[in-house]
């Protein structure tokens, strides 16, 4: 069998104006050096957004993800998921662009991934009944993604996790195939092995925009640049590591 290998980008906070700012960075240019770097690993056959396309909300910012990848000249299919910063009907309407997809199941060979809407009517994510019913018969190896985290990571951000994440656990746990859970959301490329509340690992990414100080009780950056996830699926195994962008030192106090 041959390799599986694909990409999880997250965070990205667009700005309508993209010479705009998000604590001392340029996000737009960090989503463009991350979607070049995506473009330029050959073996990468898709990529996956979990989330929080936008800062401002504004129409332009939407176009402005648009314009990042014909500007980067990623030739890869895209899929996404929206964040508790996006509206759904916009991202419907906007993300218009040969290589976006707005599927929310992907089959390649024997393995499935599942793109569950968390988005609620507050920053705290939930998983709704409907979606919770793609995960009642999972019959292949499925790795799920999802904007909001799942399992607290011990920082402020934990306030706006999901709120119904017992009910999701009790659901995943029952279900042998579910090989992973890939959130975005904390701003962070850290993983979280299995245990007995959550027997598949919870992997998480790094934003294209700020990575969050964990040891700060609210948004505080830490001086790192832009990255993302790669993950590899191969002989019924996922792989994965974190590719971090280079950091240009600037930064707002």
């Amino acid at each position: 069998m041959s390799s599986i290998v694909f990409a999880q980008f997250s965070d990205s906070h667009l700005f309508g104006d993209k010479s705009s700012s998000h604590f001392g960075q340029n996000v737009y240019q960090n989503l463009l050096e991350v979607l070049v770097h995506i473009r330029d690993e050959q073996n990468i056959q898709f990529a996956i957004f979990t989330g929080d396309l936008t800062q401002d909300h504004s129409d332009q910012s939407y176009r402005n993800f648009v314009e990042a990848m014909t500007e980067s000249g990623i030739q890869v299919p895209i899929y996404w998921l929206a964040g508790n910063h996006d509206s759904l009907e916009k991202m419907n309407t906007l993300l218009d662009h040969p290589l976006i997809h707005h599927d929310k199941t992907v089959n390649v060979d024997d393995l499935q991934l599942l793109l569950l809407n968390s988005k609620s009517d507050s920053p705290a994510g939930l998983v709704k009944p409907e979606e919770l019913q793609k995960l009642a018969n999972v019959s292949t190896p499925t790795l799920i993604f999802m904007h909001h985290h799942p399992l607290p990571v011990n920082y402020f951000i934990d306030r706006h996790g999901l709120e119904n994440r017992q009910e999701f656990w009790q659901i995943v746990n029952q279900q042998e195939n579910v090989i992973g859970v890939a959130c975005g959301h904390i701003h962070r490329g850290l993983t979280i092995a299995a245990s007995g509340e959550n027997k598949a690992p919870l992997y998480g990414c790094p934003a294209t925009s700020i990575q969050f100080d964990p040891a700060y009780d609210g948004v505080r950056p830490l001086p790192q640049g832009p990255g993302y996830r790669q993950f590899c699926y191969r002989n019924n195994t996922l792989t994965t590591q974190i590719i971090s962008l280079a950091y240009d030192g600037v930064r707002v106090s």
